[in-house]
């Protein structure tokens, strides 16, 4: 029988005696993996300069590809980003080029592996062409594909949603009239919610595993369903954001009124909920994901009524430096160490530092 040994390809480079004791080389090259992360369009190309390199090594021996695939869903690494148009792209060249050049090449997996979510994060569950529960292909040979097959319902659930926060501005509105540039700050409000409502819902199962992902992320989707129609309410109303003291202090400082009183929590939530994504992908970011999207839904609101409404009078909070420092800091590192080619890490930095903008700016609510 013949006998291989399977391994990365960087293994074998490291490791040529092992070659004397196979029959044939089979080496593993996932390039979303790399130490270098591969961006889909280059991925056939890494792999057929990666096979080139290890047959000149290994002059003589047969070398097979036992591992190649591409993940349709989790964080970017660098450029590399996994979705269902890459996964069918790499898919479709890796298989061209094999042909092309007469090698044989395996591709991973047939089926997704939930299980493996919890040793690689989301994208380690979703290198299947099947997906687990329906046991359908993710995409089809020769036909369009898309990244949200969902996309009329996640459009229609927008756009109801848009219609909801300019409800609760309209309701809002009988208490005073609002200038247009508050009202055009309400339709960049309902733009943004709409959009990123769908795209919150969509990912919160592919996110989540066990009890406290599921409770992480329908929190933060939480903030991102109740921060657009109350900022919209806020803005329309004019009144002016507290500071945390007045919200969670002291009873004789607390803010009276119950509607700025609830926007208040919904922003200390938020808070705490981005501190700990931006502390977790500091220090321990390889399986973590960016929910750039409902951050964004949730800050939005809150940025908008920082720019138009009037601050209360008073000192800064000393929770609110606290919180920006700690949100700046760990943007600019997360920035830098995910490098200028992940949209996903630059798109939740820019949040974070949104949202650092915003504490820095409260002052003590007006009577």
């Amino acid at each position: 029988m013949p006998v291989t040994y399977a391994d990365v390809w960087e293994f074998w480079l490291r490791h040529r005696d092992v070659a004397a004791a196979v029959d044939f080389i089979t080496i593993h090259i996932l390039p979303y993996w790399e130490d270098f992360p591969i961006a889909a369009s280059e991925a056939a190309a890494h792999l057929g300069s990666i096979r080139q390199k290890v047959t000149a090594a290994f002059a003589g021996k047969d070398v097979i590809i036992g591992e190649v695939g591409w993940p349709s869903a989790g964080r970017m690494r660098e450029g590399a980003l996994p979705s269902r148009i890459n996964q069918a792209r790499v898919i479709q060249d890796v298989l061209a080029r094999a042909k092309r050049d007469s090698f044989r090449v395996n591709v991973i997996e047939a089926f997704d592996q939930p299980w493996k979510r919890a040793l690689e994060g989301t994208v380690g569950g979703h290198w299947g062409l099947l997906d687990d529960k329906t046991r359908a292909f993710k995409f089809n040979w020769g036909e369009p594909v898309s990244n949200h097959p969902s996309w009329m319902w996640q459009a229609s659930g927008g756009i109801a949603f848009a219609a909801l926060i300019f409800g609760a501005a309209l309701a809002a509105r009988r208490r005073n009239e609002a200038q247009l540039n508050v009202w055009i700050a309400v339709t960049v409000n309902a733009i943004a919610g709409g959009i990123l409502l769908g795209w919150t819902v969509e990912n919160i199962p592919i996110e989540s595993l066990g009890m406290s992902g599921w409770s992480r992320s329908l929190a933060i989707a939480a903030t991102a369903l109740i921060a657009p129609p109350l900022g919209a309410a806020m803005l329309v109303s004019g009144r002016a954001l507290p500071r945390f003291s007045r919200i969670i202090g002291p009873a004789s400082e607390r803010v009276r009124d119950r509607f700025t009183l609830g926007c208040g929590y919904v922003l200390i939530a938020l808070t705490v909920f981005a501190i700990v994504v931006a502390l977790g992908l500091a220090f321990d970011p390889r399986y973590r994901d960016f929910p750039f999207a409902p951050f964004t839904a949730a800050i939005v609101p809150f940025g908008l009524h920082s720019l138009l409404i009037a601050r209360g009078a008073g000192a800064r909070g000393a929770a609110e430096i606290a919180g920006a420092g700690l949100l700046a800091l760990s943007a600019i590192y997360i920035a830098i160490n995910e490098s200028a080619s992940n949209w996903q890490s630059l798109w939740l930095c820019a949040v974070f530092v949104a949202l650092a903008i915003i504490l820095v700016r409260l002052r003590d609510a007006r009577d």
